[in-house]
């Protein structure tokens, strides 16, 4: 494995590579200018640590054929690319949900065919102008399919273990997700990554069937619970959670890349919402407090 100087110095030079090929205004946007100034100090030996955030951004690609269509590709660099797989995802306006759910199943395909230790960008950019048309299409309601108001009969909750989550655009995604959908839960970032989802059973198929089709080094459905609505049950009146969004919990960096949270003060947590049993699912160890 290259030293981590020698990757995050080959990540600048593919974001001054696209630099160059994307001038314009808007074509390349980066998430925080401040990270490249932090990497660039690291690799030229003014800071002992790396940075923390990872090196995030977007080209925003315009096809003229076979109709004019902006295709936004939405980068985020582990510190370890290019030897691990970058987190890309594709966003247009100009496809159907279920259309955009598997151009970017393709892409993740097609990502994991790619030599590692070589730069990404510039080949799935290629792949996106050659395979975009295929997706392409008049936009028709009817064909939608969206379970997110589709009366359900059956309470479900979904337990997804992930190997971490720290990518920007995913985290983005998992709070817009459960909001079209209608699933209450919470997301735990960091790395481990957990992500608890409740609601309709066919709400919370959908989103893992969405989840699982982002790029990722390792994710699985853990556990899942159903409960079929008996006479004056709701599926709100079972959830466990209010809204969704991300819980932090006492974070610690480690080498100023990978952080993990505080899982006593987790334990809590779902201690608190009468959870505190799938602990052991997820991690396999019973749970204890941090007070503990």
């Amino acid at each position: 494995m290259a030293d981590l100087t020698s990757l995050l110095e080959l990540q600048l030079s593919e974001i001054e590579l696209l630099s160059s090929m994307f001038p314009g205004q808007g074509e390349l946007v980066l998430d925080d200018p401040a990270t490249v100034a932090d990497v660039r100090q690291y690799v030229d030996g003014q800071a002992d640590t790396p940075p923390a955030a990872r090196l995030e951004f977007t080209v925003n690609l315009k096809l003229q054929e076979p109709q004019q269509t902006q295709f936004s590709i939405q980068c985020s660099f582990p510190h370890d690319y290019p030897e691990a797989l970058p987190d890309i995802s594709i966003w247009t306006s100009c496809i159907t949900r279920q259309g955009q759910s598997q151009l970017n199943l393709e892409l993740s395909q097609y990502l994991q065919t790619l030599p590692s230790g070589e730069l990404y960008v510039n080949s799935v950019l290629e792949w996106v102008q050659d395979n975009a048309s295929r997706f392409l299409g008049p936009v028709s309601p009817t064909k939608e399919i969206s379970p997110a108001n589709a009366a359900s009969t059956t309470f479900a909750r979904y337990w997804i273990y992930s190997h971490h989550i720290q990518s920007k655009f995913k985290r983005r995604d998992l709070n817009e997700w459960a909001g079209k959908l209608g699933v209450t839960g919470f997301y735990l970032p960091g790395k481990p990554g957990i992500i608890c989802v409740e609601g309709g059973k066919e709400q919370c198929e959908e989103y893992w069937k969405w989840v699982r089709e982002l790029n990722w080094k390792k994710i699985s459905l853990r556990h899942h619970e159903e409960t079929e609505l008996a006479d004056g049950q709701t599926v709100d009146g079972l959830r466990k959670f209010q809204g969704f969004g991300e819980k932090v919990f006492g974070a610690h960096n480690f080498h100023g890349r990978n952080f993990h949270m505080d899982l006593g003060e987790f334990y809590q947590f779902l201690k608190k919402h009468q959870c505190e049993t799938i602990y052991a699912i997820l991690f396999g160890i019973e749970g204890k407090s941090t007070e503990s």
